[in-house]
């Protein structure tokens, strides 16, 4: 169980997904702060909450969603798989399943999505405040870049932009907290083991795409004064740790 000081936003997503806790797990930038807690690290804020959960109940997550004052979002980009309360978005995510019905079927679709719903790729996460008491189910930090390498490239609805936070993120989660990466790579399946393996690769490439998008990000957030030594950095912990697979 990990145990961390809750910010204001998972505090809130605790509380409103207390009736579905054990059919979700936290991916996506909320789950990178659950596994950068307590260390100094430069992200993007967010309201997002980011959800996998198994095409079979997404219709009964969506009702009690719902049945905690969240609207479908009436945003053409967001629509279909948001839902909102005040400035929280909560937006679901499933696996693949040729044959999605009901919610699920305006619902994204990761490939690596259900392996976060696997007991070796999901931890339980408590507030300090009572810490025997897991309040949700957080994607570990191999899983969540598994799940980061599988959407690379990926693009913004709005203006079609790749978005550099992926790749980002799994510089972080390598130079911030590489021995949490990998013991729960320790832990993981072969699926999501090769995608670590193939995220960190693609981060040690000089020439690659991957490490100009994570350094642009870095530099945009502070992190690095130009985008040559935002490279560098992030080609020493891509290395660094690929030594150790």
């Amino acid at each position: 169980m990990k145990v961390v000081d809750p910010s204001p936003l998972l505090r809130e997503a605790a509380e409103v997904l207390r009736e579905v806790r054990n059919e979700v797990v936290v991916v996506g930038a909320t789950a990178v702060e659950v596994a950068l807690h307590g260390v100094p690290a430069a992200i993007n804020p967010t309201r997002d909450v980011d959800l996998v959960v198994h095409t079979d109940d997404v219709d009964d997550v969506v009702r009690r969603l719902e049945a905690a004052d969240l609207a479908p979002s009436v945003l053409d980009h967001e629509r279909g798989f948001t839902w909102v309360r005040n400035d929280l978005k909560v937006q679901l995510i499933r696996g693949f399943h040729p044959f999605a019905r009901g919610a699920s079927a305006s619902l994204p679709s990761n490939p690596t999505a259900d392996t976060a719903r696997s007991d070796g790729h999901r931890e339980q996460v408590a507030f300090v405040s009572d810490p025997l008491d897991g309040q949700l189910w957080v994607a570990t930090a191999a899983c969540l870049i598994a799940l980061k390498q599988s959407a690379f490239g990926r693009t913004r609805a709005l203006d079609d932009e790749v978005i550099k936070r992926d790749f980002h993120d799994v510089y972080l989660l390598l130079d911030h907290v590489p021995d949490e990466v990998f013991r729960s790579y320790g832990a993981a399946d072969g699926h999501v083991r090769k995608r670590v393996r193939r995220a960190t690769e693609l981060l040690a490439d000089r020439d690659g795409e991957p490490v100009r998008f994570a350094a642009e990000e870095m530099v945009k957030l502070g992190e690095a004064p130009n985008q040559r030594d935002a490279e560098a950095e992030i080609l020493i912990a891509a290395r660094a740790f690929s030594e150790r697979l």
